[in-house]
């Protein structure tokens, strides 16, 4: 992939990146050698490129397995080939949809630069260490994370009920046309440090909004599949595919000041399909 060329468009919403802890847009580079030794990222097969997710049909069409796991490792990655990278690792994973291993590790664009910056992509979602979450893992390829399109649903116990939070610290509150309904934010969204949002304290003092409870929103999944004689389908891949990049990003300033001291903000992007530059 190369800077300068107009990017495809797939899913929902524009992924903005921010270099945090610098004034310019360069990404850091490294030994040359050591990146020509490294094994080029392939694909098993050809796989589908990832499209919107506009509709709830979009969404189980793209949808290889859902999972519930624990959040027992977060850690990053660099290579100067593919850049900086961040690796959830999720334990005791129970698949509700589909199929998983009992352990995943979801590798996602973004982590820290050697030289301390950071790479922040926007519409990836951040993951708290020692949370559990019921995650939409991916049948497509990918360039910046296998979840499909944020869908990973942080556990939480509001009202003494558990319920799912999204990655705008809204409620999961059921299924539409459009996709899994949610509702305004009752939570903080999750910092760069990964610590537990918080809730928001004016949400709660008009009422937290309702929200499914966890087990009911897994069964109404299951009935809607059932009903319509659906199922969801193919493999999640933990790998991106193709020579995919982190640092291969627009790097363009965006109109408007930076709300981030130290930050810059760049043109959104949106990820790619396999095999395109």
């Amino acid at each position: 992939m190369r800077v300068g060329r107009p990017w495809t468009t797939f899913g929902r919403g524009a992924c903005a990146l921010l270099l945090l802890g610098v004034t310019g847009c360069s990404a850091a580079s490294g030994d040359e050698a050591s990146a020509r030794r490294e094994a080029p990222l392939a694909a098993e097969a050809p796989l589908r490129p990832p499209r919107a997710v506009d509709s709830l049909l979009g969404l189980f069409d793209q949808t290889a397995s859902v999972v519930e796991g624990e959040v027992t490792d977060v850690r990053g990655e660099y290579s100067p080939r593919t850049g900086p990278w961040t690796v959830v690792t999720l334990g005791n994973v129970r698949a509700h949809l589909g199929a998983a291993p009992r352990e995943l590790r979801l590798k996602q664009a973004g982590g820290l630069l050697p030289d301390g910056r950071q790479l922040v992509v926007s519409h990836v979602p951040r993951f708290v260490r020692g949370a559990r979450y019921v995650v939409f893992l991916r049948n497509t390829g990918w360039s910046l994370s296998p979840v499909l399109d944020e869908h990973a649903f942080r556990v939480e116990s509001v009202a003494g009920r558990e319920v799912l939070v999204g990655a705008e610290g809204g409620l999961v509150a059921g299924l539409g046309p459009a996709g899994v309904r949610q509702t305004a934010p009752v939570f903080e969204t999750v910092d760069l440090t990964g610590a537990r949002p918080a809730p928001r304290a004016e949400a709660l003092s008009r009422g937290a909004p309702e929200g499914m409870e966890r087990e009911a929103f897994l069964s109404l999944l299951q009935n809607h599949l059932r009903a319509r004689g659906l199922a969801v389908t193919g493999a999640f891949r933990e790998a991106p595919v193709t020579t995919a990049s982190s640092l291969s990003v627009p790097v363009t300033p965006a109109a408007g000041a930076s709300g981030v001291p130290g930050a810059v903000p760049l043109q959104p992007e949106r990820d790619v399909p396999p095999g395109q530059p």
